[in-house]
């Protein structure tokens, strides 16, 4: 708890030294990084872009490295609920004062700089800046460094030294920097790629596909889609995790991951299929990456926020971070499987940028009864009162309105039913942190 606080108030300083929003661009950060010894290029990486899924590839890759014996380095974004766990050393948290020595550095350098000083980085270049500047002085094996929004001018895109680009499914998010197609999302995604550097795509429609060829082929990247890698399938999906199969030279075995969900078996694929990339490159020579590795770094991957069950006493509390339309079919499709026709309760909160409208339509075939709420403190958030009055318009069974999550939480479980929270990760971060044990 003291390390929480801690990190509250580094967060609080990096968010008063930014410039406010989104400002996508690589110039303010090249410039910080510059001053800063260009750590980015002091350190190996593995790049992970796309739109849902990322989170889970990159900590199921890092659990992987790190039973091959390798010293790991993993930044994610964003965070549930301490800012310390946005970088991880091996699977425990970079120490604050770590992030409290960089940050005085960052803030010299803004201090003695007109141009940084008229035009601030963002937060998410800071944080980036300050992370970076961590793990080069760590001197790790490799960083597995997941994407923001992802895209071209995303902030880790400005990695010097990456030995493999892994792409999860593409879905349309953040269309107001990305596009509003998905053709246009799949080419700012795509353009991370890098001339000669090995890229793994899970695949996805025919013409998304053709674009993933064509960018590789432009600019003379050696691409595969995963299942021309490999053929995997789930087996079952439980309260325990996920069982499924991978069938290539590399990696033919049965496996479980203790993340659960269908879509849990494409993530772990593709970690895996990043994993024996790296061993069997001539240029990388991870020779440790071994079978051993591959099954126990699967089995002992933790991400929480992701169908996590925080309440194992029935009725159950859940939160999954499904955020827009293409996360909320996969959370659809998984209660099918775990509840069938068993009735369960949805406590949803939704941010005002996504794509509300198709997001409600999902959760009505979903069949269940809606509990309105919303991320306190949070203008992004949609008021409980919208939430409600678009969710009726839809024809959604809903039990009501709470400004307050905890109250909607605890008249859901109530009820005596199964209660899942999603809709946002801000949601399920305000949840964990008040009901978390």
């Amino acid at each position: 708890m003291h390390d929480i606080k801690k990190f509250h108030e580094i967060e609080k300083r990096f968010q008063h030294l930014a410039s406010p929003g989104i400002r996508p661009g690589l110039a303010r950060l090249s410039h910080l990084l510059l001053l800063l010894g260009n750590p980015e290029r002091k350190f190996k990486a593995v790049h992970v872009v796309g739109t849902n899924g990322k989170g889970s590839t990159a900590s199921t890759l890092t659990s992987i490295l790190k039973e091959s014996g390798y010293k790991t380095a993993l930044y994610t974004s964003p965070h549930l609920i301490s800012f310390g766990e946005r970088l991880t050393f091996d699977g425990a948290e970079a120490l604050p004062e770590m992030w409290e020595k960089t940050l005085k550095i960052i803030e010299n350098e803004l201090a003695s700089s007109d141009r940084l000083r008229s035009d601030p980085p963002t937060y998410f270049e800071l944080i980036t800046a300050a992370a970076f500047v961590i793990i080069a002085e760590e001197d790790v094996d490799i960083a597995v460094v997941e994407a923001g929004l992802g895209g071209r001018l995303d902030a880790t895109n400005i990695l010097s030294n990456v030995l493999l680009t892994l792409i999860t499914p593409i879905g349309i998010d953040h269309s107001e920097y990305l596009g509003n197609s998905l053709v246009s999302v799949a080419k700012e995604k795509f353009a991370v790629m890098r001339p000669g550097i090995p890229a793994i795509f899970s695949g996805g429609e025919e013409d998304i596909e053709s674009v993933f060829f064509d960018t590789a082929f432009k600019k003379g990247t050696p691409a595969q889609v995963l299942r021309r890698l490999c053929s995997y399938g789930t087996l079952q999906v439980s309260f325990k995790g996920t069982d499924f199969y991978v069938e290539s030279e590399c990696m033919c075995a049965d496996y479980h991951t203790p993340l659960i969900g269908t879509h849990q078996t494409e993530n772990a694929a593709l970690a895996l299929a990043g994993a024996c990339a790296l061993k069997s490159s001539v240029q990388t020579r991870f020779e440790n990456i071994t079978f051993p590795a591959l099954y126990n770094g699967v089995i002992s991957v933790k991400w929480p926020g992701r169908f996590e069950i925080l309440k194992k006493k029935s009725p159950l509390l859940i939160v999954d971070g499904a955020h827009n339309p293409h996360a909320l079919k996969r959370l659809a499709e998984n209660t099918c499987i775990i509840y069938g026709s068993n009735a369960f309760n949805l406590v949803v909160a939704i941010m005002k940028d996504k794509d509300i409208s198709e997001s409600l339509d999902i959760i009505k075939k979903m069949g269940t009864t809606l509990y309105c709420t919303q991320v306190p403190g949070m203008d992004r958030s949609l008021s409980a009162a919208d939430l409600l009055t678009m969710a009726e318009e839809k024809g959604i069974t809903c039990a009501g309105k709470w400004e307050d999550p905890i109250l909607a939480v605890e008249k859901s479980l109530y009820t005596g039913k199964d209660t899942i929270c999603c809709g946002s990760l801000f949601l399920s971060g305000f949840i964990k942190e008040h009901f978390n044990g």
